[in-house]
């Protein structure tokens, strides 16, 4: 038998193996951490006019706010500490998105999530079993609202990241992987509040995480 002939049946065996075996074969992928910060209407009127004072979304100790070519984002001094400003001349029920923005992959169970300022955290409940864990608290955090129209207005911040791992046929990588305990997981955070009168206030919302080990 030939050198050629060695070559090309030890190339069909293997992939014959690996055609076999590709369902048990995984292929490690880490999911960039992806996060946004979004603020929408709902109910009642239109809002029009539009100037809200909120918390800044802090990941590892710092803020993660990107100005948008679309939305009027500063960043403001205020008795709370430092604050996001944001001025729309008008809200739909579409989501007014004011920072879209990912990076390398984070452990969102160990890494600093939060929003400054958050006066209150209070624990709710925990649900932990062999495929999830899920946490929920409820918070309170200062606000400023301005705006025409009686309505009501939703702040949403979320967190997305982890591992994945899948069947594919024969890919090997050693992948980074944020881990709880010992298990892989994906997984993410989201903070929400509604603001439903004007002025200066403190309004309660919820933090809730949610990760499935891998």
């Amino acid at each position: 038998m030939s050198k050629k002939t060695t070559i090309v049946l030890l190339l069909f065996l293997v992939s014959f193996i690996g055609f076999l075996f590709s369902g048990f074969t995984l292929a490690f992928v880490n999911l960039p951490a992806e996060y946004w910060y979004e603020i929408t209407s709902y109910g009642g009127e239109k809002p029009k006019n539009v100037t809200l004072i909120l918390p800044i979304p802090h990941i590892g100790g710092k803020p993660v706010v990107n100005q948008s070519s679309t939305t009027n984002v500063s960043i403001i001094d205020t008795p709370y500490g430092k604050m996001l400003k944001v001025e729309l001349e008008e809200m739909d029920v579409f989501p007014v998105v004011i920072s879209v923005t990912g990076g390398k992959t984070i452990d969102i169970m160990d890494t600093n999530v939060t929003l400054s300022p958050l006066l209150e955290k209070e624990f709710i409940s925990r649900t932990e079993n062999e495929e999830e864990l899920s946490e929920k608290y409820k918070i309170k955090v200062p606000v400023y609202a301005e705006f025409e129209g009686n309505s009501t207005i939703f702040v949403e911040f979320s967190i997305h990241s982890g591992f994945k791992a899948l069947p594919l046929f024969f890919t090997y990588t050693i992948p980074w992987e944020p881990k709880y305990g010992w298990k892989a997981y994906t997984g993410g955070k989201t903070f929400e509040f509604k603001i439903e009168k004007e002025g200066w206030q403190v309004v309660e919302g919820e933090e809730r995480a949610r990760i499935i080990f891998q």
